[in-house]
């Protein structure tokens, strides 16, 4: 038996997974790949260009980030935006970052739009692409499971674009975007809801910028992007106290919602004051049986990134352990973003093993009930 054979048969043929990255933006190579998903009778109409420009790492947004919002280093050798080339990506996210499996979410549309069946045939699209590509041509050694992206225009479409892929083994969320006219515990989003819960799908929020009315703060439009980026805690907010005060999880006792990059760190003031006004003003919202707190802790959850970071570490780790951060933690790179976290090692140093554990691997692993290990690199 040679050495190479030798060598074979000694290594595993699966590893544990100990890193599950809760945010990874694919992208398509150009309009034109993805533009081909759309369903007609949109596909043959001018606007596709315009609808599916970011993905091109354009941007339709009032406020942009810096370099688009990417990594510099993340740009294919070959062309194309960032997260767009498998096996690039592969490289920087599996190997760089040593992460195990990855939940896709693409922010290439659907948008915020006027028109909601512009919405939905945007959802359509981006649904089947990332189903044939990331989620099957180049998902052969199983790492990741995707997100579909529903509009929020019209309940109708959105529930019929769930049960479209209802069943798919790739699909472990659904994705609504926090721009929206009305906030997320308002009745009209109810059928969305009782379709994700019927087939045991969490709700996740993710911020996907347009141009206009969405944009608007209590106070009229900010001036920079830094601004606008500051304050996505107000927006997750406003979502988060209309889900409990309107009952949501008493409706849904299976339902959970990740709020995915906008900090997490402010939630626990805001908790503190909904927690004391319920003792006070519960009569006023007979629907929220037990305290917000309570709520959270059950049905909850937020990626890592943004980490608000104190200058003395030690604050954090105080922080991450009054937020129960080991409960409703997880781990997210946001890759390739530009102020994405890419080295879980060096992150929640000052929690046990077992909390660090819990946030890097084991609650994502629950809640989109990923298998404890995967293949290793290679077989």
């Amino acid at each position: 038996m040679t050495e190479t054979m030798q060598r074979a048969e000694r290594a595993p043929a699966e590893v544990a997974v100990a890193v599950v990255d809760a945010d990874v933006h694919p992208a398509p190579r150009s309009a034109a790949e993805l533009g081909a998903y759309l369903p007609e009778p949109w596909r043959s109409q001018e606007w596709p260009k315009r609808l599916f420009s970011g993905g091109s790492g354009d941007t339709l947004a009032l406020y942009t980030a810096p370099g688009k919002a990417q990594r510099g280093d993340a740009h294919p050798p070959g062309g194309g935006p960032p997260c767009s080339d498998p096996a690039f990506t592969e490289r920087q996210l599996f190997g760089d970052a040593a992460v195990d499996m990855a939940i896709l979410i693409p922010l290439t549309a659907p948008r915020p739009m006027a028109n909601p069946e512009h919405e939905a045939a945007a959802a359509a699209a981006t649904n089947a692409w990332l189903a044939t590509t990331w989620l099957s041509r180049y998902n052969g050694h199983g790492r990741y499971r995707g997100t579909l992206r529903v509009g929020t225009g019209s309940a109708e479409l959105a529930v019929r674009e769930i049960e479209r892929w209802a069943g798919h083994a790739g699909f472990v969320q659904v994705m609504l975007n926090p721009y929206v006219r009305a906030p997320l515990g308002q009745p009209q989003y109810y059928p969305i809801y009782e379709a994700a819960a019927r087939h045991d799908l969490p709700v996740a929020v993710h911020v996907n910028r347009g141009g206009g009315m969405a944009l608007l703060t209590p106070l009229g439009y900010v001036s920079y992007f830094w601004e606008h980026h500051a304050l996505y805690p107000l927006l997750f907010a406003t979502h988060l106290a209309s889900l409990l005060c309107e009952g949501v999880f008493e409706r849904f006792p299976t339902l959970t919602f990740v709020f995915v990059e906008g900090g997490f760190g402010w939630f626990l003031p805001l908790l503190w004051r909904l927690d004391k006004h319920w003792h006070a003003l519960r009569s006023e919202i007979p629907a929220l049986r037990r305290r917000p707190s309570d709520y959270v802790r059950e049905h909850i959850r937020f990626t890592s990134q943004p980490i608000e970071e104190p200058q003395e570490p030690a604050h954090l780790t105080r922080v991450l352990e009054w937020l129960d951060a080991e409960r409703i933690l997880l781990f997210a790179t946001d890759y390739p973003h530009w102020d994405g976290d890419y080295d879980p090692k060096r992150l929640f140093r000052g929690l046990s093993a077992h909390a660090r554990q819990r946030i890097l691997c084991e609650n994502a692993r629950e809640l989109y009930r990923l298998p404890p290990a995967r293949p290793a690199d290679g077989t």
